[in-house]
């Protein structure tokens, strides 16, 4: 797939994989960045639709070995979304865009694909093992599975990133089997160059958990930071992607 042609932004992760010391903002994230992405002019990325086929990239052979499983090859394809700067989800710069598409592999190593525009209106989910906050949201959203209040023909992955070995819950395949995630997930890649979680930083994550909603044309209908109810979480879909 064509790389993803990023602008410069506040790398998600400092070093090699001295890692999830990285975006320490569980549930948000206070900090600024003083390059504006919205400033950088970059040319529209013409995606194929991604195929259902594991990726072509593989992992860096850098990686240490704590954390080998934890982190997963990742193709990308798309424009980056500007970093979330805003609780107000009209006010997003990001909203309207089209959602880059995301090639991965599960914990199992089969492969997983966020493509909206293919396969129809997802909800995408940032978590990390080791923050609170996305401990108690994941109970919330298997709350509105069990009830059956999420929309049937919704598509609803995670992303696991931000793995720390030396964070709580490690490793996090483990720990999503643990939380009863039932859905599809993706284990982020990492540029080591870079400094960066791959989809994460392609997904404009701004703290955790982080959902992005993107309707069936692959464009970016909302994003939020932090935990929500229920109740929120229901009312944004029926809000953004309405039926």
């Amino acid at each position: 797939m064509n790389p993803l042609d990023r602008p410069v932004r506040r790398p998600l992760l400092a070093g090699a994989l001295a890692a999830a010391l990285l975006l320490t903002a569980c549930g948000g994230d206070d900090s600024s960045d003083s390059s504006d992405a919205s400033d950088v002019t970059v040319p529209a990325v013409e995606c194929p639709p991604a195929p259902s086929s594991a990726p072509d990239s593989t992992v860096p052979d850098a990686i240490p070995d704590d954390y080998v499983g934890s982190i997963g090859p990742v193709d990308l394809c798309g424009n980056p979304l500007p970093e979330l700067a805003t609780d107000v989800i009209a006010d997003d710069s990001a909203v309207g865009m089209t959602a880059p598409t995301v090639v991965g592999v599960d914990f199992a190593g089969d492969p997983v694909r966020i493509d909206p525009a293919q396969d129809g209106a997802t909800m995408v989910v940032f978590l990390a093992h080791w923050c609170p906050h996305c401990n108690a949201e994941i109970p919330v959203l298997n709350e509105l599975r069990d009830a059956g209040r999420l929309p049937d023909d919704l598509n609803i992955v995670a992303v696991s990133t931000a793995p720390n070995a030396n964070g709580s819950n490690f490793p996090p395949g483990d720990w999503l089997v643990d939380m009863d995630w039932q859905w599809p997930a993706i284990a982020d890649g990492v540029d080591i160059d870079e400094g960066s979680f791959l989809t994460a930083e392609a997904y404009g994550v701004s703290g955790f958990p982080f959902v992005v909603l993107v309707d069936g044309e692959g464009k970016v209908a909302a994003r939020w930071s932090g935990e929500s109810t229920a109740d929120e979480t229901i009312d944004r879909i029926a809000t953004h992607l309405p039926a």
